[in-house]
């Protein structure tokens, strides 16, 4: 039960602040939001686990921090930012397509990449960075196929289903 408790807070807050932040955005003008909001998600997921248990866990009170705060601020930014060349419209247009099929595959990949980390004792980047660096690129290969064989045809078919009846 504490794990279900855990776990609807965790997908809760974030849908919660998203919904906030859509219907209250005021943008503000960011120059080079994309880039600079890339920066600060490489610096925060490099952050190595924090140890410390008592009385508090200073990791979950890193991760607390990063969704409460600095994940709607980033949000926040990128939204107000403007891509002002070709190459980042088309790497935007791109990460965008992809990021709820990313979401949606990573995650068991991501476990039997652990587990096979477990299995083999492999506990150092330098054992492991070229699986992890296949299963990266597997994970954006895969998101990628399924929004092209799944996700676009079946929004394609609710939005004809469902959309065309309102406008009668």
């Amino acid at each position: 039960s504490v794990n279900f408790l855990g776990g609807a807070l965790r997908m809760l807050f974030p849908f919660t602040m998203g919904m906030l932040l859509s219907r209250h955005f005021k943008p503000i003008k960011v120059r080079g939001a994309f880039w600079i909001c890339s920066a600060v998600l490489l610096v925060l997921f490099t952050v190595p686990y924090i140890e410390g248990t008592s009385p508090i866990s200073w990791n979950g009170l890193y991760e607390a921090f990063c969704i409460i705060v600095i994940f709607p601020i980033l949000v926040w930014v990128g939204a107000s930012g403007n891509t002002t060349d070709k190459r980042s419209t088309q790497i935007c247009k791109f990460l965008g397509d992809i990021s709820f099929p990313l979401y949606i595959v990573h995650y068991p990949f991501m476990y039997l990449f652990y587990a096979w980390l477990i299995k083999n004792q492999l506990f150092t980047f330098t054992e492991t960075w070229q699986v992890a660096l296949g299963v990266y690129f597997w994970n954006i290969l895969l998101a990628y196929i399924v929004l092209k064989v799944y996700d676009e045809p079946v929004r394609k078919w609710l939005a004809a289903r469902f959309l065309s009846k309102k406008s009668k």
